[in-house]
């Protein structure tokens, strides 16, 4: 008998197991498309099976708990034992045992493509990180949807007591994730995830650049400004003066656009309020300017202030040389409300204790 964890609480695994699996700043950094041989479905063994599936509450404790492997404990205790939790699994059409006080039964015929159950332990598979966004489109709106993209694409800082910069591993790609979705075609929502994993861009590096990345790169017509994407947290390679001027070998740009030469940086104040921290970023602009690529900064008061914001990002596009589209009448009620649904998945959706409703087979 085989227990598929699904949903949110397979969503919670894979937070805990990317902040386990952390990496470097550097790393980060560094990463390539190419680079995923640090997803979990290259980690594990990964298979199509829906099959034998545990249903009753008896066979879902007994097969928790007779997990043996330590880490993966580790895993189950912080995505499970939050208080008030509630159990999603995934078992097959048919299956006649009705919802309990802490088990959500999403039942299911679909057939499924391969890799979307991750075997981590005996008897153990979670969904992976493309089903889960697949199955949590039925209940996000568009905007919270494509957070959950950009998290489960990302790569958020982990706050560390001994100071270490390390970020949780990335779970998946955009491009994965676009393929995945266009092999579910009879998957509720599944046009909608479809949709938005198209416009998720990988390697943010946290909710608000998540945030400012979803209001400018989103196509207008779902309430984005329509600007033309950029590359997220892209090393940028200096030329040998301003190397020997600045003593940075390169620098990070949180939004880069290489052919315009244009950079645009959100500066947090948190992230930037250091002395040390200061004098990195006027070295930082220093280079930029001998290299001849032009900075834009995007401060949070600015980005809270809708109109500001705007009008940065619609300066950004004519910048790239792609002006803004013309938007028609509504437009700034919908990217209002996409602002705010992003911004409610992160106030909410990344801590909220579960409450069981909602989420879609």
């Amino acid at each position: 008998m085989n227990l598929y964890l699904s949903h949110r609480s397979a969503l919670m695994f894979w937070r805990a197991w990317s902040a386990s699996r952390a990496i470097s700043l550097r790393a980060f950094h560094d990463l390539r498309k190419t680079d995923g041989s640090l997803f979990p479905g290259r980690l594990y063994d990964a298979t199509a099976a829906l099959r034998t599936c545990a249903s009753s509450d008896e066979d879902v404790r007994n097969l928790l708990c007779h997990v043996a492997d330590s880490e993966v404990k580790a895993w189950m205790r912080a995505c499970l034992e939050e208080e008030g939790a509630l159990v999603h699994v995934l078992v097959e059409r048919g299956e006649g045992t009705r919802n309990s006080r802490k088990i959500v039964r999403h039942r299911s015929a679909l057939v499924y493509p391969r890799g979307a159950f991750i075997g981590v332990a005996p008897h153990l598979f979670i969904c992976s990180p493309e089903l889960v966004f697949v199955q949590m489109a039925a209940s996000l709106s568009f905007g919270e949807l494509l957070a959950l993209g950009y998290e489960l694409c990302g790569c958020y800082p982990l706050d560390r007591p001994d100071g270490a910069a390390l970020m949780r591993r990335p779970l998946t790609s955009p491009a994965r994730l676009a393929a995945f979705c266009a092999q579910m075609e009879k998957a509720r929502c599944v046009k909608v995830a479809r949709v938005a994993a198209r416009q998720v861009r990988a390697k943010s590096g946290s909710p608000m650049e998540t945030e400012l990345a979803i209001a400018a790169f989103t196509s207008v017509q779902r309430g984005g400004l329509g600007v033309e994407p950029a590359s997220l947290n892209a090393p940028i390679a200096l030329s040998r003066a301003a190397r020997r001027a600045t003593g940075l070998n390169r620098v990070v740009g949180d939004f880069y656009w290489r052919e315009a030469r244009f950079l645009i940086e959100y500066d947090g104040r948190e992230a930037h309020a250091s002395e040390h921290r200061r004098a990195h970023d006027s070295r930082k602009r220093d280079a930029l300017a001998m290299d001849g690529i032009e900075l834009m900064t995007v401060t949070a008061p600015q980005f809270r202030n809708v109109t500001q914001s705007i009008a940065l990002l619609d300066n950004a596009a004519r910048r790239i040389g792609k002006p803004k589209r013309k938007r028609k009448q509504g437009h700034l009620q919908k990217h209002m409300a996409l602002r705010a649904q992003a911004r409610r998945y992160h106030r909410e959706s990344l801590s909220q204790k579960d409450g069981g409703h909602g989420l879609g087979a």
